[in-house]
């Protein structure tokens, strides 16, 4: 594969992974049936697999692992190995956080109405599936640059993994976003670390060529 081409292909993803974003949140504010029903069917079965003490457990995941502190949680991790290169994915998290809200803002969804826990804010998309997706996908990438020995990467994904698993299924669980806010959370925050990644390594690039 030439250079060209590997330089298209590390866009094609996060721009296809955005559109699918975007048609989400069309979908959404045209109200599209195909949307709503599968939202729906998604709610129903959660309310069919409901037990108060896993409703419990996944309120207290979705509590100690909320957008704010997960941000928190990966500069504590990654500061002893980036020191002052934390800056970066600091910006990366912080300003996909931002730009996540002004659109949950214009979006205006509001949430389900027989949510099990009292959440303030709009709906559209998950703040909790973007913020552990993007901070997942910025810690996976930069572990795995510093990190050799392969035990020890393989139960820090497995860690990882779980901890979204969990994020992601208490939206859904406790019923205080649709499924059509988490899929959306995820593209968004999978198209935001694409494009940002490729914009941030072209301008280290042209610096260092300065």
């Amino acid at each position: 594969m030439n250079i060209r081409k590997k330089e298209i292909y590390k866009w094609f993803l996060p721009i296809i992974s955005l559109s699918v974003f975007i048609g989400i949140m069309l979908l959404v504010k045209l109200n599209n049936s195909v949307v709503l029903n599968i939202d729906s069917a998604v709610t129903q079965w959660m309310i069919y697999i409901q037990q108060a003490n896993v409703a419990t457990f996944l309120h207290t995941i979705a509590h100690v692992f909320s957008p704010i502190l997960v941000i928190i949680y990966m500069c504590i991790l990654l500061l002893p190995f980036l020191k002052r290169r934390i800056v970066m994915p600091f910006m990366e998290v912080m300003v996909g956080y931002i730009s996540m809200e002004i659109i949950k803002v214009s979006v205006a969804r509001t949430r389900p109405a027989d949510k099990l826990v009292n959440v303030l804010g709009y709906s559209f998309p998950s703040a909790h599936t973007f913020e552990i997706i993007l901070v997942l996908l910025v810690s996976l990438g930069i572990i795995k640059r510093i990190l050799r020995n392969t035990k020890t990467l393989y139960f820090i994904q497995i860690f990882l993994f779980s901890i979204t698993f969990l994020v992601l299924f208490s939206r859904l669980y406790l019923r205080v976003h649709f499924f059509s806010d988490v899929a959306a959370g995820v593209f968004l925050a999978y198209g935001w670390h694409g494009i940002w990644q490729n914009i941030a390594n072209k301008l280290i690039k042209n610096l260092h060529n300065c």
